[in-house]
């Protein structure tokens, strides 16, 4: 019992000071995570450009304007959602910590609205333009591919967005919260 009103009295004596340090650690922690998590998406998306743009040299002599099309939403899409998320991160980057806690709040705000923007307008646009050209790429691929790759490439495909697409929401879905705990704090 005397272990908990020792407790309990270190807890009601703490300084405010220390709570606003420890609450601002936090808070620099979740934007830090915020951050690497922007950059390993950028990371992927990259990853998937390089692969895109290996397969439009590997068959370079296939170029049907139909081809060029589906290949070219596909990377145009993800080169979209990359400046975006470079943007974002430049946003994120440019808050300034030193601020009044106020003022740091509202231009966390902003960020997180610019983020709500992106996942509910930019984020399934490109998406939906990436798989747009992925239809269109589909009667090259049946033409020129074996009738069980061709079935693989579909499965994969629908297993690939599928992932993503929850992935992408989660993501969201962690980020908005924060803005309206964020907005709750500033009583908006």
């Amino acid at each position: 019992m005397n272990n908990f009103e020792d407790l309990q009295n270190k807890w009601q004596n703490q300084s405010e000071v220390s709570a606003t340090e420890d609450g601002f650690q936090s808070l620099l922690k979740s934007v830090k995570s915020i951050e690497q998590k922007q950059r390993t998406g950028n990371i992927v998306l990259t990853l998937t450009i390089i692969i895109l743009v290996s397969f439009l040299i590997y068959v370079s002599g296939y170029k049907s304007a139909t081809f060029m099309l589906g290949i070219g939403l596909m990377i145009g899409s993800l080169v979209l959602r990359i400046a975006i998320e470079l943007f974002s991160l430049k946003r994120l980057r440019s808050i300034n910590f030193s601020k009044d806690a106020n003022t740091f709040t509202k231009d966390l705000t902003t960020y997180y609205s610019f983020r709500k923007y992106t996942h509910y307008i930019i984020t399934p646009l490109a998406l939906i333009v990436y798989t747009v050209g992925f239809i269109i790429l589909l009667p090259s691929f049946k033409a020129s591919l074996s009738n069980g790759f061709y079935i693989y490439i579909i499965c994969s495909a629908v297993v690939f967005l599928t992932v993503f697409s929850v992935f992408i929401y989660r993501q969201a879905t962690k980020e908005l919260t924060k803005l309206k705990q964020l907005q709750m704090q500033e009583g908006v």
